[in-house]
């Protein structure tokens, strides 16, 4: 178990990396001992705090609702009880040059879209209730506090995946009102690709930062047979950040900063023990940064979660400090700059000469079986399917959502292969094609 002592302030560089690479740590759902502003010091290390959540909205609510933090509940009306803190904690970060992101979704929760409709409405709502919006007819939680963009950490589909690109727009269609103020879109993706939750969502939408989450997908997403990915460390799946950035090259993302998202302790992917095989240390995080720190896409470190990294300290420095500090110099504190890690312990380390890593095509066959199996009909987007399948269709790949094919391109390059239980998309020539 990691320590529990709590660091010493330890001094940073500056609270921007050179780089403009920045340290992203979600907060309010991990019993976090202290409140929010302590993260928002010169000596902290972070540049972004995620507001972790609001977990139900749809199914006849259009109104978001959560628990933040220790204290701060957000009914179903939209009425803020126990928020006054946290709202002038939100201010005081701000000040401090932190940026408040509120997030939406998360692992478990009761949320999901049942059309256009209800997800423009909610994105007006969440506008209207935390953004300098102007409006005093809705409940404002956090008074006249304004947060600084909202997150997507979509992972319960409930085949509603197709309507969050229209909350999106509705969001982004009232930042030129507030031109004193730069919101944000971010979205926390899991690694696969496809990805199942929010490929969709990326595919159709702009986001200006995703979070990747590099872990818990060793074997894939749970009961979905995708592409297993991680960090590439402790024996684990390999590192996919470059098909991330060929995967959104594509979509109304393609500007996006991509981040390295990982735990920010052993206990903090899953909750136990069995989680640690996704812990990057910090001397392991910095080889793994040195691989894409020079990547133009490349946004910096994101992790889950606060609680976690204060229960973390080596040499002086919470594991948010060692994040900064690594993108700051290259390494963690007291620390030198290490060699770059091997993407992979099982395959080639040769870093493609395209942006799609050449270990795609060495993908091992799913030994996990699962009710969501590849179809052997070539899907059409639109045409009728059965929930919870997938199915190849050349270089693209199909998936059914809420009963209708859903078309999303492999990488540049890529074609979609069938695999046991499980489709990928692999490097042109690694199979035959499929539908074509």
């Amino acid at each position: 178990m990691a320590s529990a002592a709590r660091a010493s302030p330890h001094p940073l560089v500056s609270r921007q990396a050179p780089s403009s690479a920045q340290n992203v740590v979600y907060w309010g759902q991990d019993s976090e001992n202290n409140d929010l502003s302590h993260y928002c010091t010169s000596t902290s290390g972070i540049d972004i705090l995620v507001l972790s959540f609001l977990y139900e909205f749809g199914n006849g609510i259009n109104i978001p609702s959560g628990v933040i933090g220790n204290s701060c509940f957000i009914s179903t009306t939209g009425q803020g009880q126990l928020c006054d803190d946290l709202a002038s904690e939100i201010a005081t970060c701000q000040a401090a040059g932190v940026k408040i992101i509120l997030s939406l979704g998360g692992a478990s929760g009761a949320y999901s879209l049942q059309s256009q409709a209800q997800a423009e409405s909610i994105g007006q709502y969440v506008w209207d209730s935390y953004a300098n919006s102007g409006n005093t007819t809705v409940q404002r939680p956090f008074g006249d506090v304004a947060v600084d963009g909202w997150d997507f950490d979509i992972e319960v589909n409930l085949g509603s995946s197709q309507y969050y690109q229209y909350m999106i727009s509705k969001l982004r269609s009232n930042f030129p009102s507030d031109p004193s103020k730069t919101y944000y879109i971010t979205g926390a993706p899991q690694c696969p690709i496809p990805e199942p939750n929010m490929g969709i969502i990326i595919g159709n939408s702009t986001f200006d930062y995703l979070w990747v989450q590099f872990y818990n997908n060793n074997n894939g997403l749970d009961n979905i047979p995708f592409e297993s990915c991680a960090l590439g460390i402790n024996g684990g799946a390999p590192f996919n950040f470059d098909e991330w950035e060929s995967f959104i090259a594509d979509t109304p993302s393609s500007g996006a900063k991509i981040f390295v998202g990982v735990p920010a302790s052993t206990l903090a992917s899953n909750g136990n023990s069995g989680g640690a095989v996704y812990y990057a240390s910090p001397d392991q995080l910095a080889s793994v940064i040195s691989e894409v720190r020079d990547h133009p896409q490349f946004g910096g470190i994101m992790m889950w979660a606060a609680g976690y990294s204060d229960s973390n300290v080596n040499n002086g420095c919470t594991y948010a400090q060692e994040a900064k500090q690594i993108l700051l110099t290259g390494a963690p504190c007291g620390g030198s700059v290490p060699p770059p890690v091997s993407s992979s312990t099982t395959v080639s380390t040769t870093r493609s000469t395209s942006t799609t890593r050449a270990t795609t095509t060495t993908k091992a066959p799913s030994t996990t079986t699962s009710s969501t199996s590849p179809t052997s009909t070539c899907p059409v987007a639109g045409g009728a399917c059965v929930a919870g399948t997938y199915a190849c269709t050349g270089s693209n790949f199909g998936i059914c959502d809420n009963g209708a094919w859903v078309i999303q391109p492999c990488s540049s390059g890529q074609v979609c292969v069938p695999d046991g239980n499980s489709i990928y998309c692999g490097l042109s020539g690694s199979s035959d094609p499929v539908c074509v």
